[in-house]
């Protein structure tokens, strides 16, 4: 069983890509992988499609127009879509500063899997506001969450995906998982992260890696800023699978 452990993404090392954009090769499960991505302002990638890759785009800072198929969504701090295969896409920095973003890829990533497609088009859809379409729930650690997969996706993917938000000065329960695997991103804010017998310091840019039957729990010491994380859990979160200390 792979060991939990804390990880800063910004001190990753970068990798060549297609799009030579700042990408950075975060963590693979056996049903997802994760990439941090740094687009400048005034670039865009290239427009492209997967035949076998499902992707899900994040975006942690900046702003932008996320193209696909015919639409286009607006890019801002915690938008995020869920693009299929065969779904010609690309994203444009719109702003004036980096446009950060998450790829995750179910499943892991593979080079051998992009197809460039001709961008020669020469009219452009007007993006769409971004709105998340569900109320946020109460998650039983105490966590207020936006779960970012319907019931289908979680079925067809075996991956699940969750927004969630700790309150200032507030510590979550205790508890582990006897079948999923997490990802923990931190996106904004800044506390603690207790991780089996050991405690760790986070902040924006980090990234915990929690194995099954680990206990863990967030911890928001701020007064002032919520703590907001991206979880990602493989396979999905299914009901009965938190277990108490």
């Amino acid at each position: 069983m792979p060991k939990p452990g804390l990880i800063d993404v910004y001190e990753l090392p970068t990798v060549d890509n297609i799009c030579n954009q700042t990408l950075r090769e975060v963590i693979s499960l056996p049903k997802v992988s994760m990439a941090h991505v740094i687009v400048k302002p005034g670039d865009e990638s290239l427009l492209h499609q997967h035949s076998a890759m499902n992707e899900v785009y994040f975006i942690l800072d900046g702003i932008g127009i996320l193209y696909y198929n015919d639409q286009a969504l607006e890019a801002k701090i915690g938008a995020y879509l869920l693009l299929p295969p065969k779904t010609p896409h690309k994203l444009r920095n719109t702003g004036d500063s980096d446009l950060e973003h998450l790829v995750l890829a179910i499943p892991p990533f593979n080079p051998h899997d992009v197809e460039l497609l001709d961008d020669s088009h020469e009219t452009e859809p007007e993006p769409r506001i971004f709105e998340y379409e569900k109320s946020p729930i109460a998650a039983p650690d105490g966590a207020t969450i936006y779960e970012l997969m319907s019931g289908d996706e979680r079925k067809e993917l075996d991956v699940a995906l969750a927004f969630g938000f700790l309150p200032e000065e507030r510590e979550a329960i205790p508890h582990y998982h006897g079948i999923s695997e997490e990802i923990y991103y931190v996106v904004s804010g800044a506390g603690r992260v207790r991780l089996g017998d050991m405690n760790y310091d986070i902040k924006r840019g980090s990234v915990i890696r929690i194995p099954t039957n680990t206990v863990h729990a967030l911890e928001n010491k701020s007064k002032s800023e919520v703590l907001s994380i991206l979880c990602v859990s493989s396979p999905a979160y299914r009901e009965g699978d938190f277990l108490l200390e």
